[in-house]
C-alpha cells in the first residue's frame, strides 16, 4: 500500500506530486476550514483582504480584526447534540458496565467538540483504543491528517485508514503514518512507517518511507498478529467516520457549506471596513484653506522634516493662524466634508450578511434568538431552545449510525484488550442504541406550550390526547 501524503512540522499534511488531486485539494479545503473553526485564519482573512481591496487600501486598514466568524459561530450554535450526555440502550443485554467506561472515558464531553468539527468540515474521524485494565480513550482524528477508502457496496463506512501522526522516535519528534486495512478480512494490515522529507546533493527534496511497526507496537500487527477483531475473529477497524450530513454515496462532504465558508471571510472584510471607518473616518473631516494650525502635533517625515498633516481629534481644540505669507485680498476659510461612513448603515448591512449566510446553513429566521429590543438579527448568531432542539433533531440521524457504530467498536476491543486477564469483559459486540437527550422545556415555553394547546382544544381543532402531547411531548 502507497502512503499519500507528508507532513511538514507542525503544520497540515502537505500533498506531494503523486496525491491524486481529489485528495490534494481536499486536505487543502479542510485545512482552511480548520483554521477558521480553530481561531488561527487571521493570514486567511489578509489574503482576502489584498485580494479584495488591494495592498495599499489593506495597510491602510492596521491590524485585522477576526471578532466576526460566521461559520465557528453557527457551527458552535448548531452542535447541541451532545449538550446532555446521551443514554446507550440494548434491546436483549445490560449495557451499564459499557456506559460506564464510556462515561468515565470522557468520550461525550469530547464529543461536543467533535459535532462541532463535523459541521464546519463535513467530516471526522474518532479512534477508539482499549487498555489491558479495561480503560477506553477516544481521539479525535480530522481529514486533513487523514485518508481512506470504502467498499463500493457501503461508500460511505471506511475499510481501511491511513492517519498521520506526530511520534517520538529514537528521541526525536518525527511524522509517521498508521496504516490500518481490513478490506481483506484473511489479511488485515496495520503498520507504523515513518516518513522523512531529504534532500539530495542537487537539493532536489523527496520523501522517504521505513516501517517502524515493530519499534512502535513491539512486533508484526498484520496478518494474524491483527490486534483488533470480534470473538469470531472478524476484523475491524478502530476509527469510526462521521459525517454531518449522510449521503450513501461517498466518504468524505468537503465542499458543503462552501457558501458559508466563502461568505465567513467576506464578512470578515466589511467588518474590516466597518473597523476602518469607526476609528478613522466615523467623524466629519475638518479642512482650512490659507488657515493654520498653531501648537505642536505635527507628523514629521523619516528624516524629521514637517510633513504638512497635522493629527487631530474631534474633542481637541484647534486655534488657527494666517500664514505670513497670505495676500491681502484671500479670505481664509473653514470648512468640513461629511464622515466617510455611516457607521449603523454599515452595521445593520454586515448583520443582514450574516443572517443570510445562517439561512444558507438552513437556520430559519424563526430560530435565531432576539439578542437586542432591535430585530432578530446581528453580526453574532444565537439560537433559541426550539431552534437548538430542532438542529439537534436534524443531526441525530446522521451522528446516531455513527455513535452506535463507536460503542459496538469499543465493545470489540474491550474484550480483545481484556481477554486472559482479571479485567476480562464479555460484552455484547453489536446491537446498541444510542438516545439523544432533547434540551429541557423552560417554564415560559411549557407556559406558551399550554395556552396553544388549550385554545386549539376549545375550538375543537384538536382532541384531549393531542393537546396533551403538545405540552409534554415527552410523555409515553
Amino acid at each position: 500500500m502507497s502512503l499519500i501524503g507528508y507532513p511538514t512540522h507542525g503544520q497540515t499534511p502537505r500533498p506531494p506530486a503523486a496525491v491524486p488531486p481529489d485528495d490534494a485539494t481536499r486536505w487543502a479545503e479542510s485545512s482552511r476550514r480548520r483554521q477558521l473553526l480553530e481561531g488561527t485564519w487571521r493570514e486567511l482573512l489578509d489574503e482576502r483582504v489584498r485580494t479584495l481591496v488591494g495592498t495599499l487600501r489593506r495597510d491602510a486598514w492596521g491590524e485585522t480584526s477576526l471578532a466576526i466568524n460566521p461559520l465557528a459561530n453557527i457551527c458552535r450554535e448548531l452542535s447541541v447534540l451532545y449538550d446532555t450526555p446521551p443514554d446507550m440502550r440494548h434491546d436483549i443485554a445490560p449495557v451499564d458496565d459499557l456506559t460506564n467506561r464510556v462515561r468515565v472515558s470522557g468520550l461525550w464531553p469530547m464529543m461536543q467538540r467533535v459535532q462541532y468539527y463535523t459541521r464546519g468540515l463535513g467530516n471526522m474521524l474518532v479512534r477508539a483504543d482499549a487498555s489491558k485494565d479495561g480503560s477506553l480513550t477516544f481521539r479525535p482524528v480530522f481529514p486533513d491528517m487523514s485518508t481512506a477508502s470504502a467498499k463500493p457496496e457501503r461508500p460511505d463506512i471506511p475499510v481501511s485508514v491511513q492517519e498521520f501522526r506526530e511520534r517520538t522516535v529514537d528521541g526525536q519528534r518525527e511524522w509517521t503514518c498508521d496504516v490500518l486495512d481490513v478490506s481483506d478480512p484473511e489479511n488485515p494490515v496495520y503498520r507504523v512507517i515513518l516518513i522523512r522529507n531529504t534532500r539530495d546533493g542537487n537539493g532536489k527534496s523527496s520523501d522517504t518511507q521505513a516501517d517502524i511497526t515493530a519499534k512502535i507496537l513491539g512486533g508484526d500487527m498484520s496478518g494474524e498478529n491483527y490486534p483488533y477483531r470480534r470473538k469470531d475473529g472478524t476484523p475491524v477497524l478502530p476509527y469510526v467516520l462521521y459525517h454531518a450530513t449522510r449521503n450513501g454515496y461517498r466518504l468524505w462532504q468537503p465542499y458543503e457549506w462552501m457558501e458559508l465558508v466563502e461568505g465567513t471571510l467576506d464578512a470578515a472584510v466589511l467588518h474590516q471596513m466597518l473597523m476602518h471607518t469607526w476609528r478613522d473616518a466615523s467623524w466629519p473631516q475638518r479642512y482650512t484653506v490659507n488657515l493654520l494650525v498653531r501648537g505642536g502635533g505635527a507628523v514629521q517625515t523619516a528624516d524629521g522634516r514637517p510633513s504638512g498633516v497635522m493629527v487631530t481629534d474631534p474633542a481637541s481644540l484647534l486655534e488657527l493662524e494666517s500664514p505670513a505669507d497670505r495676500e491681502e485680498n484671500t479670505q481664509p476659510m473653514v470648512g468640513q466634508f461629511q464622515p466617510g461612513g455611516d457607521i449603523a448603515v454599515m452595521e445593520r448591512g454586515i448583520a443582514d450578511f450574516v443572517a443570510r449566510l445562517a439561512q444558507s446553513a438552513d437556520v430559519p429566521p424563526s430560530d435565531i434568538q432576539r439578542m437586542t429590543g432591535q430585530a432578530q438579527s446581528g453580526a453574532a448568531i444565537s439560537l433559541n431552545n426550539e431552534g437548538k432542539r430542532s438542529a439537534q433533531r436534524r443531526y441525530a440521524e446522521s451522528f446516531r449510525d455513527s455513535d452506535e457504530r463507536l460503542m459496538m467498536v469499543s465493545a470489540i476491543l474491550l474484550n480483545r484488550a481484556t481477554a486472559g486477564t482479571p479485567n476480562a469483559t464479555n460484552l455484547i459486540e453489536g446491537g446498541y442504541r444510542v438516545v439523544y437527550r432533547e434540551i429541557p422545556v423552560s417554564p415560559q415555553e411549557r407556559e406558551a406550550r399550554r395556552d396553544e394547546a388549550l385554545e386549539l382544544l376549545a375550538a375543537g381543532i384538536i382532541g384531549p390526547i393531542r393537546a396533551y402531547m403538545s405540552i409534554y411531548p415527552d410523555a409515553n
